[in-house]
């Protein structure tokens, strides 16, 4: 009985939450976010699950946790392009690679401040979006090095990379601005041209493949690894958390090849041989 009032509540909340609020003589309101009952149902039971851990865990091992409660859905790309309007959209049912990792740490930022889904919405709004505005496509972080360096300056993340090994890549950011028949929402090039030029001006620095397994000491479990791209005018290939279990580290993500969140059953090195499309790593710490 407790679990169908919880159901009908959060199918309401969501109801309410997806169509625009109106108030009495005011104009109508963007919406804040959007979900589902299922997808607010399964952010809630696992914040209930990190609650009880969240006093003593730091924000990585919360990750983590947060991490294998969601292994075996789906992986599903392009679930921030469905709607005409840019807007806030929360899944953890289906998920890609970045859109993961960001729940995982949207997830245990929430459970650490014993917060609900309204936090952690405020806490993905934070995290998706320039200084958190959502008005135009442009506003999102659409390239994982802008995205990082927000978390950088918000103070959730740092940047282990050069301390750990890391050399400057000589690699410019483009690839939006010159292939922009592969986004058919971007309706203002210029400003991501704009957000290009800001994250060419600052210094990039990766790992590069041959040398990951001299850092592996320095890599701890939650920390996300981002797997630097090595085609012309791309950051970052892929996304995902170090799991790691008896000096061995492994990555846990959302596998377009095994179309699930999964632990990936091979070591970092491992994962990483063959791949030509992957320079090397970057390592960002959760804080």
């Amino acid at each position: 009985m407790h679990v169908r009032r919880l159901l009908c509540l959060l199918a309401l909340s969501c109801v309410l939450c997806a169509c625009p609020r109106t108030q009495a003589g005011s104009r109508q309101e963007t919406p804040f976010w959007r979900t589902t009952p299922a997808d607010s149902l399964l952010a809630e039971q696992i914040l209930a699950g990190l609650r009880p851990a969240a006093a003593k865990a730091g924000v990585p091992e919360l990750m983590v946790r947060a991490g294998q409660a969601l292994k075996g859905q789906p992986y599903v790309g392009g679930t921030l392009e469905e709607y005409p309007e840019e807007q806030l959209c929360i899944y953890l049912t289906r998920t890609d690679c970045i859109l993961f990792v960001e729940t995982c740490l949207g997830l245990a930022r929430t459970a650490k401040s014993g917060g609900g889904f309204p936090a952690l919405a405020g806490e993905l709004r934070q995290s998706r979006y320039r200084d958190g505005r959502i008005s135009a496509y442009a506003d999102r972080l659409h390239y994982t090095l802008d995205w990082e360096r927000q978390g950088i300056r918000r103070g959730t993340l740092k940047d282990m990379t050069a301390s750990l090994g890391g050399i400057r890549y000589d690699h410019p950011v483009n690839y939006m601005s010159t292939h922009t028949q592969s986004y058919p929402r971007m309706d203002d090039v210029d400003a991501i041209r704009a957000a290009e030029a800001r994250i060419n001006a600052e210094p990039f620095f990766y790992i590069p493949k041959e040398q990951v397994k001299q850092c592996l000491p320095g890599i701890r479990s939650g920390d996300i690894i981002c797997f630097v791209s090595a085609l012309e005018g791309l950051d970052i290939l892929h996304v995902g958390m170090a799991v790691v279990e008896n000096g061995t580290v492994r990555i846990l993500h959302a596998s377009s090849a095994a179309k699930k969140v999964i632990l990936d059953p091979k070591p970092l090195p491992d994962y990483l041989a063959g791949r030509k499309s992957i320079a090397g790593i970057q390592i960002l710490r959760p804080l």
